[in-house]
């Protein structure tokens, strides 16, 4: 409690601060504005062509900085086709820094006029791959862009434990983010609804439950985290945009292989591990993964496959867990081509297979469910320069791409009906699932800048899904109940434009709007036009805010699981798409000694929300509407990072409240009413996430730990609920929690370019086992317990 009080403490000092901070900097950089002082005036625009010196072929997310007096002015991330564009540069000396993993950095002093505005810098590969050396890292695991306020995450210094989900990463990097059960995030105190960038191609999320959503944390070279201030290229589901740049290891033929094993570390044996034997659980948790990577004249290849096994997979609050074993295959492989200087192509393909044991409590009796999810896609894109002229700058993208995914529920011949439907009270049901789908869609995107001033982009989006669903349920007697039979078929289309002015050299203006269209089964034609204003103030190279309004358009995913609510009673409704007026208000700060931070405030209003209902722990699953959902929010961040130590950190903090009112409608449900206010199923009011990285030459040590204040119980007392952004409900939600991992490893030199690496990680140090969510919209479920893996890999 007592900590808790002190973190709201310091959110209401920060946010009530923010004001005066904006008021005190924005009267300051007006004298400056009239004093000719020191706010930023137009300068140089300065280009940096990064490539390989043995290959001479670009090298793409290459992180570049200028630095003047120990102080980074700007940093940029090169382009596909290796350029970094520096504008607004004031002629003089400076450090010009470039790193890329798997390159020895180049460290560098240049003077900058009207003379020299262009440098190519060629990098050379590392001895042998993934050693991190003090200097050579610019950004810790997850940092703010100075200018953007997004986090940006660098994997370099991420050290998850093998056994990680994708989303785990995003839960760990991302602030304004609750863990849920069975590895699901919620972002913004919305569910699930957020979309991964694949190279510039939007790529939906499928059926959950797979080993990694999209793709295997270890491949991910940087990760940009975009949660508000959406320019109107973005729609979809936009709790988050994952913007993720994969990359091909430089150099020649490199070959990595690991494998692990882990187990449950417990005080005694009558626990929730089922009985086993002894104290230290000797369960089955194993994976092995084995990559691949070459490159063949401008071809550079990637391949990597990964197995996994567990003895643990779901957690119910259950005296013992039974039938609770599963498997994960994960398949993920990257092409790049270097068509030109000018043309570039890229290509992932990814398919992985999960096979679940689904437990049971036995006093309810044996019950051998067993489900096998299955996700795939492929993307293909391509970035054409039409111009590399100075504030001439002209881009085109086009992509494509598949995406695939299969869920099989079956339940064991002997099992008993346990299941019921909403307004029927009467009957018991066991259920069943076989559903599968395609997805094919493009996007393609045109950008152009015409003067330093002034900078427009257009493009679209089309999507088209069609599929399959054989939902059924019986009763205890064999007798058929609801179901839904039949082919599936649907779209979303979008087209947006937008621009970016900056009439001076303190502020950028971003304005854009887009058109979406969406159409699903069983509902009519749902239609938005969105427009969407960010206007950023650059005060000086280390302080910058913004203000943020934009109208949101948020489909449901084609594929869901459809309404059944109409086989049960007559109400039923389609879901329907979320609609949103969402405010921001952000500041972020340099503060010059390698620490920088981002307070900011947001509150969205919906008409209707979403959220997600589940069966049991299973993966079917479907979105339903609330009719209206209040979400407003605070969030304060810091990262450290001082390239002249082996240290790096970062806290993650925010406090939101989501809360809905009035008719739920759609998916299994009949009409029903949240009542005035009621918090929602993914509504955890206080989160916080900190982290320290200590990594010198050749070892590294992390620990991370994980707060939350709680989901909700499912308020089995009918307590009323509050309101306010700090009232916590207490008596409506689990009980709060802080959760440890720890990690470490040392890389030994083999020779010849190869190294081997042993590592140990530990997660849940405490063992505090606690409800992590009641049983409300899904089932119940609890934290896993103290957990001790150990890896070892080779590459070569």
């Amino acid at each position: 409690m007592l900590k808790r009080i002190f973190l709201f403490l310091i959110y209401c000092s920060a946010f009530s601060a923010a004001p005066v901070v904006l008021a005190q900097v924005a009267a300051r950089s007006s004298a400056n504005i009239a004093s000719g002082g020191t706010v930023p005036q137009e300068g140089e625009s300065y280009t940096v062509v990064v490539s390989d010196s043995i290959l001479n072929v670009p090298i793409q997310l290459a992180l570049v900085a200028l630095r003047r007096d120990g102080t980074i002015i700007q940093e940029k991330v090169t382009s596909q086709s290796g350029v970094a564009v520096f504008v607004d540069i004031d002629d003089g000396t400076y450090n010009l820094s470039v790193h890329s993993v798997g390159y020895n950095d180049v460290s560098k002093s240049v003077v900058i006029d009207k003379n020299h505005l262009v440098d190519s810098v060629a990098l050379t590969t590392l001895t042998f791959n993934e050693q991190v050396v003090v200097g050579q890292h610019i950004t810790p695991v997850t940092t703010f862009g100075l200018t953007t306020g997004n986090q940006v995450f660098e994997s370099e210094t991420y050290h998850a434990p093998p056994t990680a989900h994708m989303t785990e990463l995003i839960q760990e990097n991302l602030m304004g983010v609750a863990r849920a059960p069975t590895g699901e995030v919620h972002i913004r105190g919305m569910h699930g609804e957020f979309t991964y960038y694949i190279d510039g191609i939007p790529v939906p999320l499928g059926v959950f439950g797979g080993l990694n959503d999209v793709v295997d944390p270890k491949v991910i070279d940087r990760a940009t985290f975009i949660d508000g201030g959406w320019t109107a290229e973005y729609g979809g589901q936009t709790a988050a945009i994952i913007d993720l740049q994969n990359r091909v290891p430089p150099g020649g033929f490199h070959l990595d292989a690991s494998t692990y094993a882990g187990s449950y570390f417990a005080p005694n044996s009558n626990d929730t591990l089922g009985k086993k034997v002894g104290s230290f659980k000797a369960l089955s948790s194993n994976g092995q993964n084995l990559s691949l990577s070459d490159h063949i004249g401008n071809l550079g290849l990637f391949l990597s496959g990964t197995r996994q096994e567990s003895d643990r997979r779901i957690d119910p609050p259950v005296a013992d867990i039974f039938h609770d074993h599963g498997f994960d295959y994960f398949l993920y492989g990257k092409l790049d081509y270097a068509l030109s200087d000018v043309d570039y192509l890229t290509s992932n393909l990814n398919y992985s297979n999960t096979y679940t044991q689904v437990p049971y409590d036995s006093v309810e009796g044996i019950m051998n469910d067993l489900q096998n999810t299955s996700n795939g896609f492929q993307t293909l894109s391509y970035y054409h320069v039409i111009s590399s002229e100075t504030d001439r700058e002209s881009n085109l993208f086009v992509g494509g791409y598949a995406r695939e995914g299969g869920l099989s529920y079956t339940p064991g011949p002997g099992d008993p009906a346990t299941f019921q439907f909403a307004g029927d009270t009467t009957n018991n049901y066991i259920l069943a699932e076989d559903r599968s789908f395609t997805t094919v869609g493009t996007r393609v995107k045109f950008d152009s800048r015409l003067s330093h001033h002034f900078m427009y982009a257009i493009g679209l989006n089309f999507s088209a899904t069609h599929g399959k669903e054989d939902f059924t349920s019986k009763d205890s007697a064999g007798h058929v109940g609801p179901a839904v039979m039949t082919n599936f078929n649907g779209s979303d289309f979008g087209i947006f434009a937008e621009s970016e002015i900056h009439p001076l050299e303190w502020t950028r203006i971003e304005l854009g709007v887009r058109y979406d269209q969406h159409i699903a089964p069983d509902a009519p034609l749902q239609n938005q036009v969105s427009p969407r204003i960010k206007w950023n103030i650059l005060f000086d190279e280390s302080n910058t805010a913004y203000l943020y309004y934009g109208r949101l358009f948020i489909p449901t995913n084609v594929e869901g699981l459809r309404t059944i609510a109409s086989n049960v009673i007559n109400t039923g409704q389609p879901t329907l798409p979320e609609r949103d007026d969402f405010y921001e208000v952000g500041y972020i700060h340099d503060f010059g000694f390698g620490l920088r931070s981002k307070l900011d405030g947001f509150y969205k209003y919906s008409t209707p929300g979403i959220d997600d209902e589940t069966v049991g722990s299973s993966a079917i699953k479907t979105p339903v509407n609330i009719a209206v959902t209040h979400t407003p929010g605070i969030e304060l961040g810091f990262s450290y990072n001082d390239p002249s130590t082996p240290f790096s950190g970062y806290i993650n903090t925010s406090i939101i409240h989501a809360y809905g009112s009035g008719a739920v409608t759609g998916g299994f449900l009949p009409i029903s009413d949240d009542g005035t206010a009621t918090d929602l199923d993914h509504d955890q009011r206080l989160s916080v996430v900190a982290s320290i990285n200590y990594q010198p030459i050749n070892w590294y040590v992390n620990l991370t730990g994980i707060y939350g204040s709680g989901l909700t119980n499912g308020n089995p007392n009918g307590i009323e609920y509050k309101t306010g952004l700090f009232d916590f409900n207490p008596a409506t939600h689990t009980a709060p929690s802080w959760i440890f991992d720890v990690s470490g490893g040392y890389t030994l030199s083999l020779g010849d370019g190869s190294t081997l690496v042993p590592s140990l990680y530990i997660t849940n140090i405490l063992d505090h086992i606690h409800l992590i969510k009641g049983a409300y919209f899904s089932a119940a479920s609890y934290e896993e317990p103290r957990n001790i893996v150990f890896k070892i890999a080779y590459h070569l």
